[in-house]
């Protein structure tokens, strides 16, 4: 308070005897004081003098009484009576005995799951009343929740709440109102706001007393705000493991970017916090009861039906394929008997009994069951070789980087590897052809994606390499289905297309096709999802035509061209991607040829205001040669006009940033929902495919040879 704000302490006003002062805000000044007609203890918030000079600041200060006063709730601080006295603006209100949730942080550190919960689900009910009488609160944080004594928490500060049927809109055009570290992006960007503006707020207020740190951080408030608005969500179980996996799905939904991808009420939420805490009330244990959507079972049994046929059957279905085919062969063979079916015709004729040949079925059938078992073997041992590349990722003490495992753990790095490359010999070594490209291909790229995907999982410094691996499980099968995970069905559904897409069989060629579409659909939903622009119609013609030719070849071609479906369908992709990139691209060079534009601008007025100084002075200043006479003095030249950067160049540089932070956010999102490791084992599926496949066409082989 400076030296000319008045001291009520000690005096009566506004019908309140004052005693002490509470605080000091923004606004003004909140005093402790007894309400003389009422015979209790209230508050009264008096608006600073200097503010009080500015209408518009009267309108802000009397606008939170308006809009507190029309609520009547347990969570809400009520208002008694405001206006103005003896030119003094006033709002009188509740007395609340206890503390703010930034103050209770401050002092005691992260609050614990249960009490956090107990908390917002308390602010959530305030909300829900506020929101059901049109009142929008628009600054929701820890120093606006206070905490009574009894442990009920009460929403304070409507100094930025407003109606939803408000005509006159106190805050100017792109104006934003509201504090950077728990603002929504629609306030972030001055757009529209509503009550969803309120849950955002209430997903990083919850972010906050959970960990103590808040979800975004920076030097300045744009820089944070621009965090809001572009960076996603930090997994709160990078920060506190020990958070429930519910409480982290709650925040992420509260915090999404658009409105109408959040809970669309305060109700919807409060509904989740009490299923999370019915049962037995201890929420760390509840997690584990009420996650029924990721039932292990469930999925294993999912997996199952997804997966290919047993080596063993696939195999007997080749053999009575190869059998129908091979009817000729045995005309032929009848006409002219090998030598050892002309002995057993001999034997007959002497009149000897001799089995003709019966063993031959049984020894293919033998041959089957032991292939079924070397497709068992390689199926475990290059499972086993990805997870064990996965744990030497994790070997490492730093999350997110590739040499940590071996710069700060070298021992379990190198035996990790070590033991999954035996492993992965052992595998090829039970293939029939050794290496082949294709599978080459597809085992490296596993254990480069397994060996990744543990250097990137989410876990805190210092978390052993097993605890790791189970964070992993646990986060992978908590995000199976999030929305991060898009651009991995993509690549997935991608590959495997064009693993079968050459099979002389329709019903294989339409699957491939389906699986090339699909793999197309999810592309273009993942970018639009993060695109607020209008895409490219040129660019989606593009697509849909290369798409289209995709198809076509996929039907028509059996062995790869210069106009494959691999080739078509990647390059339709890239023009998914390209329809979206372009309008961000082009945004951004805008603002920057915009900011470069007004800073050009700003050059050229201080050179020509340094350049006029200098002729004034040398207008002012008279010169004189040894007779007195005075010397004509020619002035500089005009300063060179500045010009902004050619627009080619920002738009390069604003591709490249572009790309960076797609790359950040692509990583990011592989990184905290485990796709990484889903990629790895989809290809160590893959290179086991053809694993069977060579078992299979070895089979066929020593079936025709042996004339059965």
């Amino acid at each position: 308070m400076n030296g000319n704000e008045q001291n009520f302490e000690g005096t009566n006003f506004a019908g309140c005897s004052i005693m002490n002062k509470l605080g000091q805000g923004g606004m003004g000044t909140v005093y402790k004081a007894k309400h003389q007609a009422l015979d209790k203890l209230v508050c009264v918030k008096v608006l600073s003098a200097d503010l009080a000079r500015e209408q518009r600041n009267i309108e802000f200060f009397l606008r939170e009484a308006r809009s507190a006063a029309k609520l009547e709730h347990l969570n809400i601080v009520h208002v008694y009576n405001f206006g103005q006295e003896n030119g003094t603006y006033f709002i009188v209100m509740s007395y609340v005995e206890g503390k703010s949730l930034l103050d209770m942080v401050n002092e005691k550190g992260p609050l614990p799951v249960r009490e956090a919960a107990d908390i917002m689900e308390g602010v959530l009910d305030g909300l829900s009343h506020a929101h059901s009488k049109s009142v929008i609160h628009r600054d929701i944080k820890p120093a606006n929740i206070l905490v009574g004594t009894d442990g009920v928490p009460r929403i304070v500060d409507f100094g930025l709440a407003r109606s939803i049927s408000e005509e006159k809109q106190l805050t100017m055009a792109g104006e934003m109102v509201g504090t950077a570290y728990f603002m929504s992006p629609e306030q972030g960007l001055a757009g529209t706001v509503d009550h969803r503006a309120d849950l955002y707020a209430v997903g990083a207020t919850f972010f906050y007393i959970l960990t103590g740190k808040y979800p975004f951080e920076g030097k300045t408030s744009v820089e944070v705000i621009h965090k809001h608005i572009s960076d996603p969500v930090p997994n709160i179980m990078l920060v506190r493991p020990d958070v429930p996996l519910w409480c982290s799905r709650v925040i992420d939904n509260l915090m999404r970017k658009k409105p109408e991808d959040r809970y669309q009420s305060a109700q919807d939420v409060i509904a989740l916090f009490k299923k999370h805490k019915s049962g037995d009330g201890e929420l760390g244990l509840e997690d584990v009861s009420a996650e029924k959507t990721f039932d292990l079972p469930e999925v294993t049994a999912r997996m199952k039906a997804a997966a290919p046929p047993p080596p063993t059957a696939s195999l007997e279905r080749a053999a009575t394929a190869l059998s129908d085919r091979s009817i000729s062969a045995r005309q032929m063979s009848q006409a002219a008997p090998p030598p050892r079916q002309e002995a057993a015709q001999i034997k007959t004729i002497s009149g000897q009994a001799a089995a003709p040949a019966p063993a031959a079925k049984p020894a293919l059938q033998l041959g089957a069951l032991h292939n079924g078992i070397k497709a068992a073997v390689h199926v475990s041992l290059s499972m086993f070789a990805t997870g064990l590349f996965i744990l030497a990722g994790a070997s490492g003490q730093v999350s997110g980087s590739l040499r940590s495992p071996l710069d700060s753990n070298p021992g379990a790095f190198f035996m990790l590897t070590g033991i999954a490359s035996a492993l992965l010999v052992w595998a090829v070594w039970q293939k029939p052809r050794k290496l082949t490209p294709v599978y080459a291909l597809f085992t490296l790229a596993a254990a480069a994606a397994a060996y990744a995907g543990g250097a990137y999982i989410p876990a805190p410094q210092g978390t052993d390499t097993v605890s790791k691996a189970f964070l992993a499980l646990k986060i992978g099968m908590g995000n199976m289905f999030s929305s991060a995970n898009v651009i991995v069905y993509a690549i997935v559904l991608y590959l495997a297309g064009s693993k079968v897409v050459y099979r002389n069989n329709w019903a294989l060629k339409g699957l491939a096709v389906l699986a090339y579409l699909g793999g197309l659909a999810l592309t273009y939903s993942y970018f639009k999802a993060g695109a607020e622009l209008t895409p490219e119609k040129a660019w989606l013609a593009a697509g849909g035509a290369l798409a289209l030719l995709g198809v076509l070849a996929a039907m028509t071609q059996k062995e790869p061209t210069l106009f494959s479906p691999q080739l078509l369908f990647l390059a339709a992709n890239a023009a998914m991607f390209a329809m979206f990139t372009n309008p961000q691209v082009e945004s951004i060079t805008a603002e920057k040829v915009r900011a470069e534009g007004l800073k050009a601008a700003q050059e050229n007025r201080i050179n020509t205001y340094k350049y006029r100084r200098l002729l004034m002075e040398m207008q002012a200043e008279a010169l004189y040669d040894e007779q007195g006479n005075p010397i004509q003095r020619t002035p500089p030249p005009a300063p060179a006009e500045v010009t902004p950067p050619e627009t080619g160049k920002l738009r390069n540089a604003a591709r490249m940033e572009y790309y960076k932070a797609l790359g950040l956010r692509v990583r990011g999102a592989l990184a905290e929902s485990a796709g990484i490791i889903f990629i790895a084992f989809f290809l160590a599926l893959l290179a086991n495919v053809c694993f069977i496949e060579e078992l299979i066409a070895a089979y066929r082989e020593q079936d025709f040879m042996s004339g059965g």
